[in-house]
């Protein structure tokens, strides 16, 4: 399981017994962010340095392929980029709420990768301040409303620890500021993921509400999305919004994993 940009594996504290309950379930964070050393200067954050990194740490604790990759957000980018560069590795796909590799050119008001990557920095540089111990765990509640009362109490403790330190901010920045790159790299188009399993799955706050041009445009690209692989599905979870989705409603991450199970069962 990969998180998005500036999340860490707290996010699938939930997610990770009810995956359990069918296969081994594993989480990681990408260097830089929550208990991983930050990643060498010399080293770009590209999507494909991080997969390279992920292989390297499944190698060295012998979990071995086939793997059912699941990506959120930003993290299913990456996801994509292992699947096309490694798709001998690869059984299945669940893209949690995804980015879309088209996304800045085709989204409406979708801030470019640099402009993400400044308000990064500029959080960051809070830090020199002291301020992130105030801020810190402003942003974490605003991120997710419900996760104090829907994480475990020192899972939501950590959260809003590692969001009060600098280096969560500095490794997301990195990160932004080669988002045209990294998202460029997991693009594919219909059926290029061949009839590997896949599972999209979209939070229901894209289809409540007023429907923003940018809303109107992201189902559409789920579809595409879901049309990258012959046996591609999408699928609309209720009562979740895009950073919510893996924590409140695991069960739906978990039922993407049981049914991809099912289908290399077959």
């Amino acid at each position: 399981m990969d998180s998005g940009l500036a999340g860490n594996s707290l996010l699938w504290t939930n997610a990770l017994p009810a995956i359990a309950r069918y296969t081994r379930a594993c989480t990681f964070d990408r260097a830089g962010y929550a208990w991983s050393d930050p990643a060498p200067a010399e080293l770009p954050r590209t999507s494909r340095q991080m997969i390279a990194e992920l292989r390297t740490a499944l190698d060295k604790a012998s979990i071995h392929p086939p793997y059912i990759l699941i990506g959120h957000s930003f993290g299913a980018i990456n996801m994509l980029v292992y699947a096309y560069t490694y798709p001998q590795e690869v059984a299945g796909l669940v893209l949690v709420d995804p980015s879309h590799p088209e996304m800045f050119e085709r989204v409406p008001k979708v801030p470019s990768g640099e402009t993400v990557a400044r308000g990064f920095r500029l959080i960051s540089s809070l830090g020199n301040l002291g301020l992130l111990r105030w801020l810190g765990p402003i942003l974490a509640r605003r991120l997710l409303p419900d996760g104090e009362q829907t994480l475990p109490p020192e899972a939501w403790s950590a959260l809003v620890a590692f969001a009060s330190q600098r280096k969560e901010y500095q490794t997301a920045a990195r990160e932004a500021s080669l988002g045209n790159e990294n998202f460029a790299s997991a693009l594919g188009g219909p059926g290029s993921l061949g009839d590997l399993p896949l599972e999209i799955l979209t939070a229901d706050w894209w289809t409540i509400g007023k429907q923003t041009p940018m809303k109107k445009a992201v189902l559409p690209m789920r579809e595409e999305q879901a049309a990258l692989s012959l046996r591609g599905q999408h699928r609309i979870v209720s009562g979740c919004d895009h950073t919510s989705l893996p924590v409140v409603r695991p069960d739906a991450v978990a039922d993407s994993v049981q049914r991809i199970l099912g289908v290399i069962a077959i």
